[in-house]
């Protein structure tokens, strides 16, 4: 079993695609998958997300509104988490394709189709957003992501739990951010380095050695 640790901007296509080919690779491997979907909007993150957009870092009223945009959507994501993680996990990827693949705004109306796509509760999720739970919730979160010393979104934190001594690795460098077969390509020679050598024998070096097992649970 593997557990694996997604920090991400909830808004952000190239995230949705490291999502998509490394949820691909675990289930055509037949690799049993504890997911943690970790919303991650450090500085770094607004400014790559800005720049994805096709804005310059320097426009304040841009970098206020992705700002808003992507704390909203971690809100969203967190409430959604309390009908169920892999619901929640369906809602994140249709709204980040609602967004950033069908071009749709980021408003009401896009948020309920994700949620009603997803089989969610619209008006649950609207209540819980502003709870006290889901900001502790994303508090947490930030705390791990800094504790993890995550820099950036995507990356991705893999542990073998079948093999308690085995380090996690960290993969933080998936290529073209609009390459999906160039992203696709390089998280399975990434992750092919993880399965049994008899296996796979030939892999390409990458990603980070790191020993994190008090966050394995």
């Amino acid at each position: 079993m593997w557990e694996v640790f997604l920090y991400i901007n909830p808004l952000c296509s190239y995230c949705l695609r490291v999502e998509q080919a490394i949820i691909d690779f675990t289930r055509k491997h037949d690799i049993d998958t504890q997911y943690h979907f970790v919303t991650n909007y450090n500085m770094a993150t607004i400014n790559d997300y800005i720049q994805m957009k096709g804005f310059k870092l320097s426009d304040i009223e841009e970098r206020n509104k992705s700002s808003q945009e992507v704390v909203e959507a971690a809100k969203l994501y967190k409430a959604a988490s309390c009908q169920g993680n892999k619901k929640a996990r369906n809602f994140l990827m249709n709204l980040q394709e609602q967004v950033n693949i069908l071009n749709n705004p980021f408003d009401d109306t896009t948020i309920r189709r994700a949620i009603n796509n997803s089989g969610l509760d619209y008006k649950a999720i609207m209540t819980d957003k502003e709870s006290q739970c889901v900001e502790q919730g994303l508090k947490r979160d930030q705390q791990l992501s800094m504790e993890m010393n995550v820099q950036k979104a995507p990356t991705a934190v893999i542990f073998d739990c079948e093999n308690e001594d085995k380090p996690g690795v960290m993969i933080n460098d998936f290529g073209s951010c609009t390459n999906t077969d160039e992203i696709t390509r390089n998280i399975n020679a990434m992750l092919e380095r993880e399965l049994p050598k008899s296996v796979s024998n030939k892999y390409v070096t990458s990603g980070t050695v790191i020993s994190l097992d008090k966050f394995r649970h």
